[in-house]
């Protein structure tokens, strides 16, 4: 049954469990998604769990604009005309997807970068939320920046909190060794300030539901840490961006393609203009090149 994965974590809040995953967020007019999944493949899938369980539809709230947190908003919003919530930057994401494939590569994309995995189908956000405005009766959402520009969290009626990227769980820590991470010093506020929020469970987008979140708080600040540790170690020569990219790739045992070029090129970008603007390294041009070295 399309619902097998479905779990139960209070008397309203239900998770699918899966490359990302989705919740479930019972009101009386109707249920409420966090996220959509990575395409219309997940929309038809969520489209059968409300079939079966006789459940209606009435928005998804979408944590950020990542292709595998809205990839199955246009299915869903066509077939059963929800209405669909987020900040106010993941909107333009949201709603010109092509933007999160241009910002990535830097410019026009390649066409790599055309696949569902960074492209998904436009949907029209219909409300944008204001920083720890609730939804419905009774669910809150809160502002988790760091990974993405204008991520936000979502908490359940029953103290369920969907942390969505701001925690990874540690199969995808392992499995890719440097997470993306948009703004360094936002991250690991971001790690601090859950760490201060009680809850039944938390939901990492891409990991277990946990009771405690006290691991995975410690394994996400540590890969933060090991990534600045790991660029200011290279650093003690002067270096331009592609040879730093391939030595923090050497060290991780990464091994790229144009996807992965994006992602952990990106995220190497955001810690050198942390350093950078922390006034922890410097950045000079010589003959045109563009190089950074610890100070």
């Amino acid at each position: 049954m399309a619902g097998s994965n479905l779990r139960e974590l209070g008397p309203s809040t239900w998770v699918l469990e899966g490359p990302t995953n989705i919740g479930f967020i019972a009101q009386s007019d109707g249920i409420y998604l966090v996220d959509s999944g990575n395409d219309k493949e997940s929309g038809r899938k969520i489209n059968q769990i409300l079939k079966e369980r006789g459940w209606s539809l009435q928005a998804i709230i979408n944590t950020h604009s990542n292709a595998d947190h809205i990839g199955g908003n246009d299915y869903l919003q066509r077939n059963l005309g929800c209405r669909i919530y987020t900040s106010s930057i993941e909107r333009a994401f949201t709603e010109s997807p092509r933007l999160e494939a241009a910002f990535l590569w830097g410019g026009m994309e390649v066409k790599e970068l055309r696949s569902k995995f960074f492209l998904a189908r436009p949907s029209t956000v219909t409300d944008v939320l204001s920083d720890g405005q609730s939804v419905g009766e009774g669910i809150g959402t809160f502002p988790l920046p760091g990974h993405f520009f204008d991520m936000i969290g979502v908490e359940s009626p029953d103290s369920c909190l969907f942390v969505a990227d701001a925690l990874f769980g540690p199969d995808i820590l392992e499995k890719y060794k440097i997470p993306f991470v948009f703004d360094v010093n936002e991250f690991r506020k971001t790690i601090e300030f859950i760490g201060k929020k009680t809850a039944a469970c938390y939901i990492p987008s891409h990991g277990m539901v946990v009771d405690d979140a006290a691991e995975l708080r410690e394994s996400n600040m540590a890969a933060v840490d090991k990534i600045e540790s790991d660029l200011l170690n290279i650093l003690s020569e002067k270096k331009s961006f592609d040879f730093i990219l391939r030595d923090m790739c050497r060290i991780n045992g990464i091994s790229l393609d144009h996807g992965q070029f994006a992602l952990v090129g990106s995220t190497i970008g955001s810690f050198l203009s942390f350093l950078y603007n922390e006034g922890r390294i410097r950045s000079f041009f010589e003959d045109n090149i563009l190089f950074w070295q610890g100070i």
